[in-house]
């Protein structure tokens, strides 16, 4: 698995995190320089030695402060060479230690050995050599030495494995992003595939009947009656505007090739449902033990207001599939389903019901969910309606979808 990149870090916060560091080390080898030389025994030195010495500790360790932060570009070298420099100069001891740790989150065991050796030698040069302490025996300054190395270096492999593990839980979190939208784009191309189907078999009836009827009135057109004629063609302009307005609106997910009732001889299934089997498909979901209320526009009940076919097609789909999901995730709670005719003319469907006790499911309000909610926000999208589906704040999921349609 190749790894994922990680986005690039701004410019500030680089600089930002270099500065620190330099602060941190100044910040101890000043404290370093404090302690030790008033402490060394400097009688009989001149004041031209003590000078040159202290000059010499304070170039060096800018010199190792000017270094760190390149450390990355050669990591072991650069740690070395300030090590090796913290061995005459107690400003750089600072440096050498915030070097040491960078190179411990690499957790290379062979520059570790190298640099912790030389870290060691560097301490034993200065404590033993140049400013010898006659109270410390040689043992308990090679024991204290190397606990204080060990020390830098578990402090440095801890920073590693922590960022190993943060940058496998971001590569993890993309995968499962990128296999997300994956599924999702799956869903979203066999839906448009099942769309393409159901296009097919509703237009492919009703473009049939405008040849047909094409090619009767070039064939007979000048044996036919004025009367005849004009009736073939208001047949052609009849159904070539129905499937004109198919090809606009039609979105229905077709039927599964196996699924019962299709015709073996043709393959054809059995015309969609629409509103108007809409009591049937309440019916059927209160036999199974679901409590649903219903409010239907009366206008529709009644015909004064005709819903295209295909508009109640999918107003019947939504429906379908707002139950099956209120019975799949609140079993037990009421149901409560508003079809309605909004001023457009377009068709607002509404669905909500209770979310049982417990955290409350995710994603929130308005975001779409699930193969079977994003085939419905296909559909409405496709025909330039609106459908949300999620939980408000009063614990109610909504799966709500206005579908326009042009008269």
């Amino acid at each position: 698995m190749t790894s994922t990149a990680l986005p690039a870090v701004p410019l500030g916060q680089r600089v930002w995190a270099q500065t620190w560091r330099v602060i941190v080390a100044t910040l101890t080898g000043l404290v370093t320089f404090a302690l030790v030389w008033p402490t060394m025994d400097t009688h009989g030195w001149s004041d031209l030695r003590i000078g040159a010495l202290l000059l010499a500790d304070v170039s060096a360790g800018l010199v190792a402060l000017v270094l760190l932060p390149f450390r990355h570009r050669a990591p072991l070298v650069i740690t070395v060479v300030i090590v090796a420099i913290s061995s005459v100069s107690t400003l750089a001891v600072g440096a050498a230690a915030i070097a040491l740790v960078s190179l411990a989150t690499r957790r290379r065991a062979v520059e570790l050995a190298v640099a912790g050796a030389v870290m060691l030698g560097a301490t034993m040069l200065y404590d033993v050599v140049l400013a010898p302490d006659e109270t410390m025996p040689l043992w308990q300054i090679v024991v204290a030495g190397v606990v204080g190395i060990a020390l830098l270096i578990a402090i440095g492999i801890g920073i590693g494995q922590r960022r190993a593990l943060l940058l496998s839980l971001r590569e993890r979190a993309a995968l499962l992003e990128r296999d997300q939208q994956q599924r999702e784009d799956r869903a979203r191309e066999q839906e448009r595939a099942h769309i393409a189907r159901e296009m097919h078999d509703v237009l492919g009836h009703r473009l049939s009947l405008v040849a047909l009827h094409a090619g009767a009135l070039e064939y007979r057109g000048r044996g036919l009656s004025p009367d005849e004629t004009a009736a073939a063609a208001a047949v052609v302009r009849s159904e070539a505007h129905t499937a004109l307005t198919d090809l606009r609106d039609v979105l229905g997910v077709l039927r599964d090739p196996g699924e019962p009732g299709t015709d073996e001889v043709t393959g054809t299934a059995p015309p969609q449902p629409t509103l108007v089997d809409l009591p049937a498909l309440v019916a059927a979901a209160r036999a199974a033990g679901t409590t649903i209320h219903t409010r239907v526009d009366p206008r529709i009940d009644a015909g004064s207001v005709e819903v295209p076919t295909a508009i109640g097609r999918h107003g019947y789909r939504i429906v379908q599939e707002a139950l099956t999901n209120a019975r799949r995730h609140a079993t037990g709670q009421p149901v409560d389903v508003v079809v309605e005719v909004l001023d457009g003319p377009a068709l607002r469907v509404l669905v909500t019901n209770g979310v049982p006790d417990g955290p409350p499911p995710r994603p929130g309000a308005g975001a779409v969910a699930g193969h079977g909610l994003q085939g419905l926000a296909e559909r409405a999208r496709l025909v330039g309606g609106t459908f949300r589906a999620g939980v408000d704040a009063d614990r109610v999921h909504v799966v709500e979808a206005v579908l326009p349609w042009t008269v």
